[in-house]
């Protein structure tokens, strides 16, 4: 079984974590373990970010160094790598897949339940006390799980085995973390441009696919279906108000994309506009409403739509995701049209009449 054959998963001391460059030239088992490796040192650095444990892994990976501090590690450069980690993942973004997938932002539900049958079902266990099943790091430590097992089969003359953990891994890739994975590398870039985590996120990104593209090679791709929920039509509704159009657009399913706080403030900045505390959805109902009583909603509205298109280009980029980015996309083209009707109606109606 898979759950004996996975082992826990240890570092090497001398060698390279990442093959990528070189992954052509090695052999079944040698990628399959350089992806434990990798998958390991990337799903660790999700979860708790940059470790002195960590630290020595990580500057060995040319990709993580280029973007770590130039002066020498101590507490104080530890204590703000923990800092900045908690202000990304614990005050920004959440990278859990209900986040993503589910429309009432809440853990535990059905996108959690079934991402933990796809662990049980291989005999895969994830410690959740501290976070959900579905973070990415335990989402990229099951295919660190995946991999081990895989090697183990290729080392030990057992071709069948290694090809039937191959399709573990394949179905878990389909049907689920390559529906979610380019919208949060999108949403990292988004908040924390050049630094660490992008470098980290593109990185998973590029282990991923390069993955996924071997594991297809020889397949046509699969029609993946719609795994969002349906967006509600909030124009249609009697008594939509800015609350609700504010909660249209921090749900990712809904909108197609991640706002942040930071990105709100930002906005809120650049139009002058106060912005409040709370969570994104009070955040951005606070800046739309301020946007309404000051006569900008027209020029707010301009650039929502601006970071819809630059999404869309984020999208765009992986000619290989573009079964699994459809519905994201279709989403966000929704959300355009939502917005030119909330500014026709504003520049019809005038702004002062919008409800709140």
């Amino acid at each position: 079984t898979l759950s004996k054959m996975g082992k826990t998963a240890v570092f090497p001391t001398s060698t390279t974590l990442l093959y990528l460059p070189t992954m052509m030239t090695l052999t079944p088992h040698e990628k399959a373990q350089a992806r434990h490796h990798a998958y390991t040192l990337i799903g660790r650095l999700f979860v708790d970010g940059l470790t002195p444990a960590l630290l020595p892994f990580v500057q060995q990976v040319g990709e993580l160094t280029a973007v770590l501090p130039t002066t020498p590690f101590d507490e104080a450069t530890f204590d703000e790598a923990a800092a900045a980690h908690q202000h990304l993942f614990g005050f920004n973004l959440f990278p859990y897949a209900s986040i993503f997938l589910a429309s009432d932002g809440l853990l535990g539900g059905n996108v959690t339940e079934q991402v933990v049958g796809q662990y049980q079902r291989s005999g895969f266990a994830v410690d959740s006390r501290a976070t959900s099943p579905d973070h990415i790091g335990h989402e990229l430590q099951f295919l660190a799980f995946l991999s081990a097992a895989e090697a183990d089969a290729w080392r030990d003359g057992l071709p069948q085995q290694a090809l039937r953990v191959q399709q573990h891994q394949r179905d878990f890739l389909q049907s689920h973390l390559l529906h979610w994975l380019l919208p949060l590398v999108t949403a990292v870039s988004a908040i924390a441009p050049a630094t660490f985590y992008v470098a980290l996120a593109d990185l998973a990104l590029q282990l991923v696919l390069e993955q996924y593209e071997q594991l297809c090679a020889n397949q046509l791709p699969l029609a993946q279906a719609d795994p969002l929920p349906q967006p509600p039509d909030v124009l249609a509704q009697e008594k939509t108000g800015l609350r609700r159009i504010a909660r249209y657009l921090t749900v990712p399913p809904y909108s197609g994309i991640y706002l942040s706080r930071d990105q709100i403030s930002q906005m809120a900045r650049q139009h002058d506009l106060p912005r409040g505390f709370g969570s994104r959805e009070e955040m951005l109902e606070n800046v739309l409403v301020t946007a309404v009583q000051y006569d900008t909603l027209p020029n707010l509205l301009g650039t929502l739509h601006q970071t819809l298109t630059d999404w869309v280009t984020a999208y765009q980029q992986h000619a290989a995701l573009a079964p699994f980015m459809a519905p994201w996309l279709h989403r966000i083209h929704h959300t355009q049209e939502m917005l030119a009707e909330i500014k026709a109606h504003s520049h019809a109606r005038g702004v002062s009449e919008m409800p709140e």
